[in-house]
């Protein structure tokens, strides 16, 4: 595979860089504030708009969606990151602005094929006998699809802040989409096509917020270069990456066609999916993703300097995420009903929304399971892209994206919505445990100390998380709140006496990160 030429100067001795850990608190401070936001913009489409439009638009969601991990958020900003931190000076910029105009080729023909081909691509995403509006389906796929190219231009930004480990702004421009598309839906309540519209104009916003960013640290990519030396290594890159980052998106396709399945649910369960998968991936870019992204753009720069300490950072992102998404998720699975219907009852369902919560409710629990597996697959497909190896992660990608497709197809019909979530958690835990395999030996990754921490930190989490739920119920039942506040009581309680008894655990059961002065 050819590679990137190494600079013919020899490069300047890097100056002291902050903590990696610093620059994922700021992504998740970023994050929180995004997922926030979003959990708000959702609360008033389960409030303000009925069923009908809601899962009309949740369908016509998934594919823009689909082309931003193919295109975008996913493939672009991890195969641009390694390539452009290997390149110096004006080269960086000649390189960004390259890439820049094969995005606005290819959002050019992909728009034009989805307002053409609009109908097909509902016809794919429906089963059959659909318990969604067609029609209306079809109108929303049309509307929704220009943001494409809005979020793609975000995600050139962010990948040339993010190589240059300037966080804040990518972390936070997400934040606009989401409080545009707010502003939308309260001027416009219970009119499908302004949800749409909400979108499109938030991926604006979010694009143009990063840009005057770059344009003061003198990052903008050169506009009028249509091609960089560098650009068949990072379409190359691309391809594999938007393989594995599309393989959920994907699967939310097929998983689309089932909870659309009139035959097996009824109306609503295609928003009550779209709710779960939300608050998941809520969960997961808060104590996954965010510090993954912060890491990776660490072990970009420590392999484009050949440093020695390539794979204690690994180790040390990898013991990171478990410390975070092992309580997260056994919290996620205890609290998910509460969670779900103080989030989603806070304000009076729109008609048909209390189905949508009710199936809600029995999609999230099983993703708390999910939750430190898909954090570890997230963050170990990284250093193989990072390190230009890409065929095997490929392979490996396909594999469990397979097995996860199957696992859908016979585990919906016999556990219902639940059954859907099952399948992911069981094939993320079976692909988490691979790469673990596979990088001990590539990247000498310590798994047996990895192993006594993570099996330090379940027994804290679960523990921790037992004692929370039995004394949330027991405060429930004392105080007797009514309605939506025996929820609210529950997730408060169970949230913060969750954590209390985690760090005391923890600290017990001598996890390293929880006890100052004492870590490996």
């Amino acid at each position: 595979m050819a590679r990137v030429a190494q600079p013919t100067t020899e490069p300047d001795v890097p100056p002291p860089r902050r903590s990696s850990a610093r620059g994922a608190l700021i992504v998740m401070g970023g994050t929180l504030a995004s997922r926030t936001t979003g959990l708000l913009r959702e609360v008033l489409l389960v409030a303000l708009f009925p069923v009908r439009a809601s899962d009309a638009f949740r369908l016509a969601w998934t594919v823009p969606n689909l082309f931003r991990e193919l295109l975008a958020e996913g493939a672009l900003t991890n195969a641009f990151i390694p390539i452009y931190q290997r390149l110096r000076g004006e080269d960086r910029r000649a390189f960004a602005g390259a890439m820049l105009s094969v995005l606005a080729l290819v959002n050019a023909l992909l728009l034009a094929l989805a307002l053409l081909g609009a109908p097909w691509i509902v016809d794919v995403l429906l089963a059959r006998d659909s318990n969604v509006d067609r029609e209306l389906a079809v109108q929303m796929v049309r509307l929704t699809f220009p943001v494409l190219f809005a979020i793609s231009l975000s995600a050139l930004a962010m990948g040339v802040l993010n190589a240059e480990e300037r966080f804040f702004a990518p972390a936070w421009a997400p934040v606009l989409l989401n409080l545009v598309a707010i502003a939308a839906m309260l001027a416009y309540p219970g009119e499908a096509q302004w949800l749409a519209l909400g979108v499109v104009l938030g991926g604006v916003a979010q694009a143009a917020v990063q840009w005057p960013v770059m344009w003061r640290a003198r990052l903008l990519p050169q506009l009028g270069r249509a091609w960089h030396a560098a650009m068949p290594l990072a379409l190359t890159l691309m391809a594999p990456f938007a393989f594995t980052t599309g393989a959920r998106q994907l699967l939310n396709v097929v998983a689309q066609r089932i909870v659309s399945n009139e035959a097996l649910f009824p109306a609503g369960a295609v928003t009550a999916y779209a709710l779960a998968t939300m608050l998941f991936s809520l969960v997961l870019g808060l104590f996954a993703i965010s510090p993954a992204l912060a890491y990776y753009a660490r072990l970009g720069n420590l392999a484009a300097e050949g440093a020695s300490t390539f794979g204690t950072t690994l180790e040390a992102g990898t013991r990171f995420i478990l410390l975070l998404t092992l309580p997260a998720g056994a919290a996620t699975f205890a609290f998910a009903e509460p969670a779900v219907r103080t989030v989603f009852e806070l304000m009076r369902p729109a008609p048909g929304q209390e189905v949508a919560i009710a199936l809600a409710v029995q999609a999230l629990a099983p993703l708390g399971v999910a939750l430190p597996a898909a954090g570890l697959v997230n963050f170990l497909l990284r250093p193989f892209f990072v390190r230009q190896r890409v065929r095997g992660p490929v392979a490996l990608s396909a594999g469990f994206t397979l097995l996860t497709a199957v696992l859908f197809v016979v585990l919906a019909p016999r556990l219902g919505i639940a059954g859907v979530s099952w399948a992911t958690a069981l094939a993320m835990s079976l692909q988490a445990l691979v790469l673990l395999l596979w990088l001990r030996r590539a990247e000498a990754l310590d798994l047996r100390a990895i192993a006594r921490q993570a099996s330090r930190v379940a027994a804290a989490a679960v523990l921790a998380v037992v004692l929370a739920r039995g004394a949330a119920d027991a405060l429930v039942a004392a105080l007797e709140p009514a309605g939506w506040f025996a929820s609210l009581t529950a997730v408060l309680a169970g949230g913060t006496i969750s954590a209390v008894a985690f760090a005391l655990l923890g600290y017990l059961v001598r996890v390293p990160e929880l006890r100052p002065g004492r870590r490996r």
